[in-house]
């Protein structure tokens, strides 16, 4: 799959397309419904399937004074979109003049935009300068240009309705289980390990460290987890937050693997929270903090016996 970051502009791409349009933070059962609709156009009509997305998400840029907590990273968005077995994925650029642009001017260049046959869109589907166009209005006006247009009705488990906003409640809450369903995937921090400054050997906790680069909707503290390095899968418990105790000012997911030893800087993880433990606390001493930190560990590594019992 091409992953192309393209502005809207009169070229088109070679060959015929359908597409979907969304943000996809999270990938979730909703959109994967979306894209399994295009994949099945794309081959019923013997044409190129693919997804229009933006970046960065719209929130960041219409809401700038609130911080946006995002599911996942952009590379693990793209991954998942990538294994989808789309043709492509366009990244259009999300900028306050973006945001200003008019709902018929938004059709205007999206119809130029690659030689569109079919539009996916989802159950609540609006665009244009303060969402003002409706999926009404696309619908009407593809159908004007000889584009086909279906707007899909929500996925829903249980009676409600998955969402990007309800598995960003759910992590927070630390309701892995439900998050999970909602996503059709175990959720996970995927990242490079990176060298940090050995605090957790000075502990005698050592630790594997990830940057998300995104700032997660995840409750800052403590949880048990589970680390996939290539074909492993390591139990362990890990650290989601700024280490205050040594004044951190960088969101970092710090693991501690139970039975592990060796030197994986730069070898690519995905870490997997399954339950929380506690807060993350400032203490008062390093000695404190490593009484809690042992402490922390034995409820781990019991929640996993019983876990497997």
């Amino acid at each position: 799959m091409n992953i192309i970051h393209k502005k809207f502009k009169s070229d088109s791409l070679d060959g015929d397309w359908v597409i979907t349009i969304g943000n996809f933070d999270g990938y979730h059962l909703g959109h994967q419904k979306l894209v399994q609709q295009v994949l099945k156009d794309s081959k019923k009509l013997n044409i190129k399937g693919g997804v229009l997305t933006f970046e960065p998400h719209p929130k960041k840029v219409l809401q700038s004074q609130i911080p946006f907590r995002h599911i996942y990273d952009l590379p693990s968005k793209c991954t998942f979109i990538e294994e989808s077995g789309l043709d492509a994925c366009f990244i259009i650029p999300f900028t306050a003049k973006f945001a200003k642009m008019g709902s018929h001017e938004f059709l205007e260049k999206l119809f130029n935009f690659v030689n569109l046959k079919k539009i996916v869109v989802g159950y609540d589907f609006n665009f244009g300068k303060a969402r003002e166009g409706s999926a009404s209005l696309m619908k009407q006006e593809a159908i004007k240009n000889n584009i086909d247009f279906l707007r899909m009705e929500a996925v829903k488990i249980e009676g409600l309705t998955v969402s990007s906003t309800m598995i960003r409640r759910l992590l927070f809450e630390g309701d892995f289980e439900k998050v999970n369903q909602y996503l059709g995937r175990s959720w996970s921090v995927s990242g490079v390990v990176k060298e940090g400054k050995k605090l957790g050997h000075t502990l005698g906790f050592p630790t594997i460290n990830l940057e998300p680069g995104v700032l997660l909707p995840l409750r800052k503290g403590v949880y048990t987890c589970q680390i996939q390095l290539e074909n492993r899968r390591i139990k362990g418990v890990c650290n989601v937050g700024y280490n205050p105790t040594f004044a951190g000012t960088d969101l970092k997911v710090e693991a501690h693997l139970f039975d592990f030893n060796e030197n994986i800087y730069g070898e690519f993880v995905h870490i997997t929270p399954e339950k929380f433990l506690r807060d993350e606390t400032k203490f008062g001493s390093i000695e404190d903090l490593k009484s809690q930190i042992r402490k922390d560990v034995k409820i781990a590594k019991a929640y996993f016996r019983n876990k497997r019992a």
